[in-house]
């Protein structure tokens, strides 16, 4: 016995491991075994074309030259696939179309697109094979409401003579996939592109964020996704506010008043970008009166940034853009004054804004 380093080093026994015999000697067991193995071999190769694949489906749905078909891909941030499966129910539920879902098994961890299902691989069990379908309950509104998504699974649509198959999975960090992504194939030139337009468009026309109280933060773990959470929103008027009444009107007409004029500030080209700080000691009543103005915006889409989700600024109002009317909420405004340097969170938050 030696130590290498401060390690206790053991020799290993040179004979062979435990419960192993310790020679060659024949035995008629051996016989068995080695018969087994071979007819499970034998079997295997012989019925390898019988095994259902997604090649055989693809073939069978797009006719023998869906190797040659184009491939158009979507992609979506990882919060937004809760809107992406509805809008991609509500494009199926269109006309007379109908579909047939397929799950997928074997693709955890594997990186993979239509065109490594249209081609078999060679080697069984390194490409995702048809299974049953798995779902993933994602936040849909306040109250822990949710709706039940797809997690992987492979669309076979018939619309009339023409036909297309989409894969839709959700985001799946364990390979590396931050983001949802979806990819169409069809029989018809330019077709999987107006699927892939129809989709997006309606995936923002049935947003779920819209009208709604929501916040971004950051995964306690680090997950690359933002977590994104629902809130009820506030029920007030301004005699809960300690700030005084002139203070009040001039704040509502600021945020409230600009909002409720939408229409006729389009109309003259006046923009509808507005800012108001509210600064102050704790307790002069910031927090109650941004609450009071969400009370007031019913119609508009709210989005609360704090502490390290101050990274986020961006996304919130790329996501602001898409919902509006809309407001974004940026707490602890203070740490825009933190050190600029190269760590998330410390850039220069006042130019994002």
């Amino acid at each position: 016995m030696g130590s290498v380093f401060g390690w206790a080093a053991v020799d290993a026994p040179s004979g062979p491991p435990h419960g192993e015999p310790d020679d060659e000697t024949f035995r008629f067991s051996d016989v068995g075994k080695l018969a087994r193995r071979t007819r499970r071999r034998v079997v295997g190769a012989a019925r390898a074309d019988d095994r259902v694949t997604f090649a055989k489906l693809l073939r069978g749905h797009l006719g023998d030259s869906v190797a040659a078909l184009d491939v158009v891909e979507e992609f979506w941030p990882a919060y937004d696939y809760v809107n992406v499966s509805i809008g991609f129910d509500a494009w199926l539920a269109e006309g007379k179309r109908t579909h047939q879902l397929v799950g997928l098994i074997n693709f955890r961890h594997r990186d993979f697109g239509l065109s490594d299902l249209v081609r078999p691989s060679p080697m069984m069990g390194y490409q995702p094979d048809p299974g049953n379908v798995s779902w993933v309950n994602l936040a849909s509104g306040p109250g822990g409401e949710v709706r039940q998504c797809v997690r992987a699974g492979l669309y076979f649509v018939c619309d009339g003579a023409a036909r297309a198959a989409i894969l839709l999975r959700a985001p799946n960090p364990q390979s590396d996939m931050s983001g949802a992504q979806m990819q169409v194939v069809a029989d018809r030139p330019g077709l999987a592109a107006d699927i892939a337009a129809g989709v997006r468009n309606l995936a923002l026309e049935h947003n779920v964020f819209r009208g709604q109280v929501i916040s971004f933060g950051q995964d306690m773990f680090g997950e690359r996704a933002a977590a994104m959470q629902f809130h009820a929103r506030p029920e007030m008027v301004a005699a809960d506010v300690i700030l005084d009444a002139e203070t009040i009107a001039a704040i509502s007409r600021q945020v409230v008043g600009v909002a409720k004029h939408r229409t006729k500030l389009l109309a003259a080209r006046q923009h509808l970008k507005r800012g108001l700080l509210l600064h102050g000691p704790p307790g002069v009543g910031k927090t109650h009166t941004v609450r009071y103005l969400m009370s007031q915006l019913r119609d508009t889409t709210i989005i609360e940034l704090t502490g390290d989700a101050l990274r986020l600024i961006s996304t919130a109002c790329s996501v602001a853009r898409s919902l509006q009317p809309a407001m974004v909420v940026v707490e602890d405004v203070d740490l825009i004054a933190e050190d600029r340097g190269m760590h998330p969170g410390q850039h220069p938050l006042l130019f994002q804004l």
